[in-house]
């Protein structure tokens, strides 16, 4: 793992001190960063404090460069603070998922209910698969890979009768 992330560093200063100083753990390969960090750090505040010892002399203008003459001169870029990574999920986003409603039925006892039935619009058949296992049978879709108490578009559409008040009398109390 060492040898690993000693070849994936980029070139610089960091990566040749570890070349030189051969870290046989990641607990040396921090002592190193820890050390080259406070040197950098060192090396910055002597640079904002060093002052030119006299100044120079603006009478005559300072002739440009070729190089400077046919390219606009970069402004510096002002460094950010440091901001964390946000969160990243694995897979899909999960802002999508609809709330789960308790009802006083299963699931699939539920959509068998002529009244919801009829309400509930069953999603085309797909060769996709909706989730990773293929021995857990979906009643709603009539399709294996994803039990029915994970089912998105089910959950969509219940969400809805719910907000409707449609499945009143099938919710419990909170």
């Amino acid at each position: 793992m060492v040898h690993a992330f000693s070849k994936g560093i980029v070139p610089g200063p960091f990566s040749e001190s570890l070349i030189r100083n051969h870290p046989k753990t990641f607990v040396e390969i921090r002592h190193c960063a820890v050390a080259h960090i406070a040197a950098e750090e060192e090396v910055n505040k002597k640079r904002t404090r060093m002052v030119p010892t006299r100044p120079r002399a603006t009478s005559r203008p300072q002739t440009l460069r070729v190089h400077e003459t046919t390219t606009k001169k970069k402004t510096p870029v002002k460094q950010q603070p440091y901001q964390p990574r946000k969160h990243q999920t694995r897979g899909r986003e999960r802002e999508n998922v609809p709330p789960r409603h308790n009802f006083v039925v299963e699931l699939k006892d539920l959509i068998a209910i002529p009244n919801v039935a009829e309400r509930l619009k069953v999603p085309p058949k797909t060769d996709k698969r909706l989730w990773p296992n293929k021995n857990v049978w979906c009643e709603f879709h009539q399709a294996f890979d994803h039990p029915i108490r994970n089912c998105l578009a089910l959950g969509h559409q219940l969400d809805e009768l719910v907000k409707n008040g449609l499945l009143r009398d099938y919710l419990q109390e909170k």
